[in-house]
């Protein structure tokens, strides 16, 4: 697939081929307006002429030979045709003129005429009268060259003139496009600062079609700076974790004096162990945390149902419901992994702090979706709650409960761009919503 074209010289290409169109259909539109209205005024003078010969007619009444010198006049003096056809057949018609033609006027109906033979074309106008009456009919015509050269000038004017707005059209319309497409270049210059380092976020004060876009581009240059954050501090934390850990156990295995090491330097090196696997998972959940992805889906109904399986054989005197509304194929933009995640801590921690029940249950919102998992436990202090859902700061990460699950639970909510809110249960105990919404 080609690369696609400069905007402004695709609208420059587009420009020029909609004005060929655009002048052709103003040229032939030319033409037929003109026509008709050379038509127009042909009939307008050629009725007139004709009602002034009629009059002349009615007030001598003259003979047929005085008809044929009248013919002869009028011809002279406007250089037009006359037809006469007399009640008793006769056809009287001037002389300077093809007469085939000027017979082919006798056979035409009332109206505006058009006789064409050969490269002449005559265009006149005939009046029948009725039976009663000395003349049939009388037809005054006229050549095309003799009203041609005014509808030729005109149709000239009108195309220069066209011509001169297409221009000006066209010039307006690269101006428009120039400075509506002018912010792109502010884009373009943001995007350089960004890259050069001069700046960390784009500007979000853009055109409203391409907000939504900016936006986007600053979520996710939010989510990759958090991402390479928390990559850092747990990278920081594990080496020292894994450091000390090791350091311990070097010490008593290196104590020469001492091998083999002694129970309790082997409960001790075990437990420490155990603590450093421990340590080592957490953190690589953490690490295992993606964030908004675009164009990845998941089925919250289906991933709940699944955690609550697991946690029923993990907790087996716990009962879990799910409450919804929601098709099992239901579909919301967010990482398999990190819905997963979020799931299965937030049921482990009601697991592990109920008396009977975990209740969860999932609803579509105006503004997103929202999860509330809620306990009949001991509840959650209001101590725990402001410290967990402060920005940056975590419960104690050593202890076993809702520090662990929470903490992760928090970096998921806050890297999916959501809210977690805290308080209590209808049955007394813990209730966590997490509210989650729509991409832009």
């Amino acid at each position: 697939m080609s690369a696609p074209k400069s905007i402004r010289r695709t609208a420059i290409q587009y420009g020029a081929v909609f004005s060929l169109v655009y002048f052709t259909l103003i040229f032939f539109s030319h033409t037929y307006v003109i026509k008709q209205l050379s038509d127009e005024s042909r009939k307008q003078h050629l009725n007139k002429e004709l009602e002034n010969f009629q009059a002349i007619i009615e007030a001598e009444s003259p003979t047929t030979d005085d008809l044929s010198n009248m013919i002869n006049q009028f011809e002279m003096l406007l250089g037009h045709a006359i037809v006469i056809e007399t009640a008793s057949g006769s056809v009287l018609a001037s002389p300077n003129f093809d007469q085939s033609q000027l017979q082919g006027a006798a056979e035409k109906p009332e109206g505006f005429i058009h006789i064409a033979q050969g490269a002449n074309t005559l265009f006149g106008l005939k009046r029948i009268f009725s039976a009663s009456e000395k003349l049939a009919s009388i037809s005054v015509l006229e050549t095309e060259g003799a009203l041609s050269e005014r509808p030729l000038k005109a149709h000239l004017t009108l195309l220069g003139a066209s011509a001169v707005l297409l221009a000006i059209l066209l010039a307006l319309i690269g101006t428009t496009t120039h400075l509506t497409l002018k912010p792109i270049s502010k884009i373009k210059e943001d995007l350089r600062r960004l890259q050069s380092g001069k700046q960390s976020r784009l500007n979000p004060h853009v055109p409203e079609e391409f907000r939504p876009l900016i936006r986007q581009l600053n979520d996710l240059l939010e989510l990759s700076n958090r991402r390479l954050d928390r990559h850092r501090r747990l990278n920081s934390d594990l080496s020292h974790l894994v450091k000390t850990s090791i350091s311990a156990n070097l010490a008593i295995l290196s104590d020469i004096d001492t091998l083999p090491p002694s129970r309790e330097d082997v409960v001790f090196m075990a437990s420490n162990l155990r603590e450093l696997d421990k340590s080592l998972k957490y953190r690589m959940s953490k690490a295992d945390i993606s964030g908004r992805q675009m164009g990845r889906t998941c089925m919250p109904v289906e991933i709940t149902a699944s955690v609550i399986t697991v946690m029923e054989k993990i907790f087996p005197d716990t009962v879990f419901r799910l409450h919804t509304n929601l098709p099992e194929n239901f579909s919301w933009p967010m990482e398999r992994q990190d819905l997963s995640e979020l799931l299965g801590n937030l049921l482990e921690n009601g697991g592990k702090w109920c008396q009977t029940t975990v209740d969860v249950t999932i609803a579509r919102t105006s503004s997103g979706l929202s999860i509330e998992v809620a306990d009949d436990g001991p509840g959650i202090s209001p101590e725990a709650a402001a410290t967990v859902m402060n920005r940056g700061t975590r419960l104690d990460e050593t202890v076993a409960g809702f520090g662990l699950g929470l903490s992760i639970v928090s970096e998921i909510v806050e890297d999916n761009l959501g809210q977690m809110n805290m308080g209590t249960s209808k049955n007394g105990g813990a209730s966590i919503v997490i509210l989650l919404p729509l991409p832009d």
